[in-house]
């Protein structure tokens, strides 16, 4: 047997395989035959086999649930749109307004014409997105000319010989490779992350264009992988790598990540020097029981911040970082705060509550919608009655606890106005 073709034979089917597992914009996509267009609330197997096509292509209906990768519906809706709508941009077809109309058929035909399927199973609804394919088709033509390379004993005799000395650094040089294709991909999934949280709607074109030059920078490496040229196949995919960071800052991600990592370093300081105020409140023999309560309570959610910033979910992290950040603005204003300030603040809320009838009131005069306005406005009336009950049992943390659900219940009153 050939050693020398047999290794290339092994390690194209490696790269073959890492290709089709780590990349998911490689994934297979339905093809479909589209007989009408296709729009909100339209329900039927061509909704299915769209989503299906999209999941497949790389435009994710959603992450998990209805409309996810194996779990698709016949109901064209929201998430259907949306989807459409990433499809269309990426493919230029203005305007992207997520309606599956003649012109985002006839591009859709122009797509999957270029699509081959190989050895498919009979019946199969599936095949290769033209990305993967071109990868797969490319790779397989490298490996059936290899296969065409078997020779007599003497010449394969050679090939063994040659191929079995010493390559300086050869190594350590596959292995930076084997590094940075994984810092690559990593990269890539946290762009493509990056784009789907984001709302920018320029930014998200510039995103994924740079992802795009990462995508084809990757592809082009694996050449030259294959062709033990390690130290071209890392120069290709640093800039591969550069593309794709590229990628995350027009998304708005490393944006998202530094403002997260800035603001929970300013919270951990401010943590300590709130809880100085609050021991020093406390020998002074001021109140400091609820300031205590919610000092522990951002203390608790900092450290969810922390750990979302680790698992790069830097969207949440940040959100947790700006709840945590609210929690110590109220642990220091609740420093030394006695009956007769939370008497006031109930005077406030109801004040507050008073002028959201008002408000309710005059819409139903001009004969708006108040929908859920009422029950919930009745509901702080309710709150508020018992934190003025609380206070005449001394309860002074139970009543201010019960103010603020009821201020939080007259905001989402306004909200259903």
């Amino acid at each position: 047997m050939n050693i020398s073709l047999l290794r290339y034979q092994v390690r194209l089917g490696l790269v073959v395989l890492v290709a089709l597992i780590s990349m998911p914009y490689l994934a297979s996509a339905a093809t479909c035959d589209f007989t009408r267009n296709l729009d909100l609330g339209e329900v039927g197997e061509d909704v299915r086999c769209l989503q299906q096509y999209l999941n497949g292509a790389g435009f994710t209906v959603s992450d998990t649930g209805a409309g996810a990768a194996g779990k698709e519906t016949d109901e064209f809706k929201a998430l259907t749109k949306a989807a459409v709508v990433r499809w269309q941009t990426a493919n230029d077809i203005s305007p992207a307004s997520g309606y599956f109309g003649p012109l985002s058929r006839a591009t859709y035909e122009r797509l999957t014409s270029t699509v081959v399927t190989t050895n498919a199973p009979t019946g199969s609804n599936t095949t290769s997105a033209s990305t993967g394919n071109a990868l797969i088709d490319s790779l397989m033509k490298q490996l059936n000319e290899l296969q065409g390379q078997v020779k007599t004993d003497e010449v394969e005799a050679e090939e063994e010989d040659e191929e079995t000395k010493p390559k300086p650094n050869a190594s350590s040089e596959e292995a930076e490779v084997k590094d940075l294709l994984e810092e690559v991909l990593d990269a890539m999934d946290e762009a493509e992350e990056a784009i789907d949280d984001s709302n920018d709607a320029e930014g998200i074109a510039d995103a994924e264009d740079s992802l795009e030059d990462a995508q084809n920078r990757l592809l082009t490496s694996l050449r030259s992988y294959l062709a033990e040229d390690y130290e071209k196949a890392v120069s290709i995919l640093e800039r591969a790598l550069d593309s794709a960071k590229d990628a995350i800052e027009e998304a708005g991600g490393d944006e998202t990540k530094s403002e997260a990592e800035d603001l929970i370093d300013e919270l951990d300081e401010r943590l300590d020097e709130v809880e100085v105020m609050i021991e020093e409140a406390d020998e002074d023999g001021q109140a400091t029981s609820k300031a205590e309560e919610l000092w522990d309570e951002a203390k608790d959610v900092i450290k969810e911040a922390e750990d979302m910033l680790e698992e790069d979910d830097y969207d949440e992290a940040l959100d947790l970082a700006e709840e945590a950040e609210e929690l110590l603005d109220d642990a220091e204003d609740a420093i030394g705060k006695k009956g007769q300030d939370i008497e006031d603040e109930l005077d406030d809320a109801r004040a507050d509550l008073d002028d959201a009838w008002d408000d309710v009131d005059a819409a139903i005069d001009d004969g708006d919608e108040v929908g859920d306005a009422e029950d919930l406005l009745e509901e702080a009336e309710d709150l508020l009655d018992e934190a003025d009950e609380a206070l005449e049992d001394d309860d002074e943390d139970e009543a201010e606890d019960l103010i603020e659900e009821a201020l939080e219940l007259i905001e989402e009153a306004y909200d259903e106005l």
